[in-house]
């Protein structure tokens, strides 16, 4: 017969009482891959201004996942795109005059 300590017991009782729950809240609030891909972000930015694309990441976007997708126009110019990842719309549009001031990656102040 094998004895443990009386805390020892009430520990291990304890701990698999709360590991279901654990791993039940990881889950949850696990990230889900968007919904839409990054190659259909920039075919969805690229359908609203012809160019080059420059850059193309999963970002936020007024706290919501967004693709953060900069086309560079015929003319040179850096058109910057939200495109939201769940639905593929254009959640925010401009021309970027500055590129040496852009934000940092990952803000919700972009754009």
């Amino acid at each position: 017969m094998i004895t443990t300590s009386k805390p020892l017991s009430v520990a291990l009782a304890l701990s698999l009482l709360v590991a279901p729950i654990t791993a039940q809240a990881l889950a949850q609030t696990a990230p889900e891959a968007p919904a839409i891909s990054v190659e259909e972000a920039v075919a969805i930015a690229l359908q609203a201004q012809a160019g080059t694309i420059g850059e193309a990441e999963l970002d936020q976007f007024e706290g919501r996942p967004a693709y953060d997708i900069e086309v560079v126009n015929a003319a040179g110019e850096e058109i910057e795109f939200k495109v939201d990842a769940e639905t593929g719309e254009i959640l925010n549009q401009w021309t970027d005059d500055d590129p040496t001031d852009d934000p940092v990656a990952g803000s919700d102040t972009d754009g």
